[in-house]
């Protein structure tokens, strides 16, 4: 399984809820408020092939971005 790493890079971008999701040294998506609700952006690979992300460190990944976007 590949470990995701959650990093909120300023106040500013925790306020637009703004969480970067990396795997592998490279930006796989972000989140950012829409409505109020926590939204994931999944960016796409710059050869086309398909984004895979574990279904668990997803979800602790979006666990994580919750508590660092909280901690602003």
């Amino acid at each position: 399984m590949h470990e995701i790493n959650v990093s909120v890079v300023s106040a500013e971008e925790a306020s637009y809820g703004v969480a970067e999701l990396w795997s592998d040294g490279r930006l796989i998506g972000f989140t950012q408020f829409d409505d109020g609700d926590l939204m994931l952006r999944i960016e796409p690979r710059d050869d086309g092939a398909a984004v895979v992300i574990g279904a668990h460190g997803l979800a602790d990944a979006l666990a994580e971005a919750n508590r660092l976007l909280a901690s602003y």
